[in-house]
């Protein structure tokens, strides 16, 4: 949920620089600008030059950078005799990635971990994959090839805001996100993979309104498409939306400093909705014989 990935001919991502964490300006380039034409495209003229002043002026907001930290740390456990836990890999854009979070500990991917840790009572290894920006079409084609150098048991992708804020046709959506769960489960050797869908706008208070109700119904339109295809793909769909944005009404806490990423406390309440399906494809006859690990991690 943040600056998209810069994009060169066919569509592929160019290749970038690391960046440094510091302060960004320009929210309105995570909603877009051609995505926010896309979105005013025949609303009323009126409704149209709303949508186009609130844009600009949420373009000269400033919003929390990148984090300083990467997300690849153990969780429960803690003896040595404990025996070896699951290893998950969990993919996505900037709330995988750690924005609103203070430490790696405290992440979306740490929180899903120490829940499944505490069901299963052993360790779980859990390592964050997810980059700011990143859409649908990020994680097939850039985020699903680094986990062909990990051993992992189940992934876990959370994605499709950027899509939203970006007004990607519905059509596209149910395809590209087939496309996606084909390549992350290609790339991870065929383990269970479950799929979270696009939160609610409507309680994120950076973006005002209209444009967060129009954010809101077209990000509703695509996770009828995400869950078509999770369906399709037979991948376990988690709505977070219904099973966890209601929790952020009246409680500012859940929403980071920039009102746009979600608290730790909100990263919580995420991973309340998605650690359930994580425990069930764990348990499954298709986890027991797939992304079987040896010894030691496997680290790229």
């Amino acid at each position: 949920m943040s600056k998209p990935a810069t994009h060169g001919r066919h569509g592929r991502p160019r290749r970038t620089s690391p960046r440094t964490p510091r302060l960004q300006h320009g929210r309105t380039r995570r909603l877009g600008a051609k995505g926010l034409r896309a979105l005013a495209l025949g609303t009323p003229a009126a409704l149209a030059a709303v949508l186009t002043v609130q844009g600009l002026r949420t373009a000269g907001e400033e919003y929390l950078p990148a984090p300083s930290y990467t997300v690849d740390l153990v969780v429960g456990g803690g003896r040595t005799t404990d025996p070896a836990g699951p290893r998950l890999a969990v993919l996505g854009d900037s709330t995988v990635e750690g924005i609103g979070a203070t430490g790696p500990e405290r992440t979306l991917p740490a929180h899903i971990a120490t829940r499944v840790a505490k069901r299963l009572r052993r360790p779980v290894e859990v390592v964050g994959l997810g980059s700011s920006g990143a859409r649908t079409v990020d994680v097939a084609w850039r985020q699903a090839a680094l986990l062909t150098s990990r051993d992992v048991d189940a992934v876990v992708v959370v994605v499709g805001s950027n899509d939203a804020t970006h007004a990607l046709p519905p059509w596209r959506m149910r395809r590209l996100t087939l496309q996606m769960l084909e390549a992350v489960r290609a790339a991870a050797g065929e383990v269970p993979v479950v799929l979270g869908g696009i939160p609610e706008f409507h309680t994120v208070p950076a973006v005002p309104q209209p444009l967060r109700w129009v954010l809101g119904a077209h990000a509703d339109v695509l996770r009828w498409r995400q869950r078509a295809a999770a369906a399709q793909a037979r991948v376990p769909f988690v709505d977070i939306r219904a099973l966890a944005s209601p929790r952020f009404l009246a409680r500012p806490a859940s929403m980071s400093g920039d009102g746009f990423h979600p608290s730790e406390l909100g990263y919580g309440y995420w991973a309340d909705a998605l650690a359930p399906a994580v425990v069930a494809v764990l348990a499954s006859p298709a986890a027991s014989g797939a992304g079987q690990h040896s010894d030691g991690p496997t680290r790229s």
